[in-house]
C-alpha cells in the first residue's frame, strides 16, 4: 500500500466492512515507549456493539478492549486490528496487536485480560509479536463465513441474532452454481457500499463455497485477499436471489464487470456474517467455523456436512 508501514500501527481510513489499521498505541499513549507488542486472536458477539471500530458515545469491540487493557496498564490504550466490523457482525478470529508494558508477560496478561473483559469478547489466542508485524497489513488473506437459515425452523425466536432468518427453501445447488462466478479477481464497486481510494476496489477471491450444516442451515465459506465495505453481505444477497429466480444469473457477471444496468441488491442482514479468520505468512489465526453452527475443524477430525 502506498505510504502505508508495516510497523508503528498508523491511522484508521473510513470504510468498516473490511481489513483495517486501527489507531496507534505511541500516538496516544505518552507514557515511555513499550518494548513488547502482543497479538490477539478475538472473538465477539456483534449483537451487542455499535461496530468493531470506537465511536463516541456507543459501545464498539474496540472501545471494550481498550478500556480493559487501560485498566490493566493504568495509561490509554490503542490497538490495531485486522478489519472492521459493522453493528450484529460477529467474528471468531478478529486479529488484533498492541504495545504493553515490559513487566507483562503473554501469560499473565492474557490471564487478566480474561478476568476483565466483558462474556460479550473473548480473547482465543495471545502470544508475542515481532516488532514490525501489523495484523492489517501482514495479512495475505481473510476468510467470512455466512448463515443462511432457509428452513421454518430457523425462524425460531431463539435463533435471532446468529444467523439470517430467511425461513424459505433456496436450492443449494444454484447456490453454488451462480457462486463460480464469484471466483479470481472481480471489480466489487457494484457488490460494496465502499472502497478504499488507495487500492481501488478489486479484489481476488480463492474460495466460494455453500455446503448445508448438522442443523439444517445454509453455509457461505469465502476466502478473499481483501473485502471492501459490507462486500459479503451484498454477494450473499445477490447469490439468494439469483437461486431463488428473483434475480437472473448473468446479472451477477454484470455486476462484477461494474454494474452496467444491473440493480445491486440490498446487502443481507448483518447478523449473519462472521469474520472467521485472517490469513498470515504462518497460516492462518484460527481454523474455520463458528461455535453452535458450523464445527471448528480440528487437524485429524474435518466437519461433515449433512446431505443435501
Amino acid at each position: 500500500m502506498p505510504g502505508a508501514s508495516t510497523g508503528g500501527f498508523p491511522p484508521i481510513d473510513d470504510c468498516v466492512d473490511f481489513p483495517c489499521s486501527l489507531p496507534s498505541f505511541v500516538s496516544v499513549n505518552q507514557t515511555p515507549p513499550c518494548t513488547r507488542f502482543v497479538r490477539c486472536t478475538v472473538e465477539y458477539d456483534g449483537a451487542q456493539f455499535a461496530g468493531s471500530q470506537l465511536q463516541p458515545n456507543v459501545p464498539t469491540v474496540q472501545g471494550t478492549i481498550e478500556t480493559a487493557l487501560a485498566r490493566l496498564f493504568d495509561a490509554p490504550v490503542r490497538i490495531s486490528a485486522a478489519g472492521r466490523t459493522d453493528a450484529g457482525v460477529h467474528a471468531t478470529a478478529q486479529e488484533i496487536a498492541f504495545a504493553v508494558p515490559d513487566r507483562w508477560t503473554p501469560g499473565s496478561l492474557l490471564k487478566s485480560l480474561v478476568s476483565v473483559l466483558p462474556g460479550e469478547v473473548r480473547i482465543v489466542a495471545l502470544r508475542e509479536a515481532e516488532p514490525d508485524f501489523h495484523p492489517r497489513f501482514s495479512a495475505t488473506g481473510r476468510r467470512y463465513e455466512y448463515f443462511v437459515g432457509d428452513q421454518a425452523a430457523a425462524l425460531s425466536p431463539l435463533r435471532a441474532g446468529r444467523i439470517w432468518q430467511l425461513g424459505r427453501p433456496v436450492p443449494i445447488a444454484s447456490l453454488r452454481s451462480a457462486s463460480t462466478a464469484l471466483l479470481g479477481p472481480g471489480d466489487f464497486t457494484a457488490l460494496s457500499r465502499s472502497g478504499q481510494p488507495e487500492r481501488g476496489t478489486r479484489c481476488t477471491i480463492e474460495r466460494a463455497t455453500w455446503i448445508r450444516t448438522p442443523v439444517g442451515d445454509l453455509r457461505f465459506e469465502i476466502v478473499a485477499d481483501r473485502f471492501l465495505h459490507r462486500m459479503v453481505r451484498y454477494v450473499v444477497a445477490v447469490l439468494v436471489e439469483i437461486a431463488t429466480e428473483s434475480r437472473a444469473e448473468d446479472e451477477l457477471r454484470t455486476l462484477l464487470s461494474g454494474g452496467g444496468k444491473a440493480t445491486p441488491p440490498r446487502p443481507a442482514p448483518p447478523e449473519g456474517l462472521y469474520l472467521t479468520g485472517v490469513r498470515y505468512g504462518d497460516g492462518w489465526n484460527r481454523r474455520s467455523g463458528v461455535p453452535g453452527l458450523w464445527p471448528l475443524a480440528t487437524d485429524r477430525q474435518q466437519a461433515v456436512s449433512r446431505p443435501d
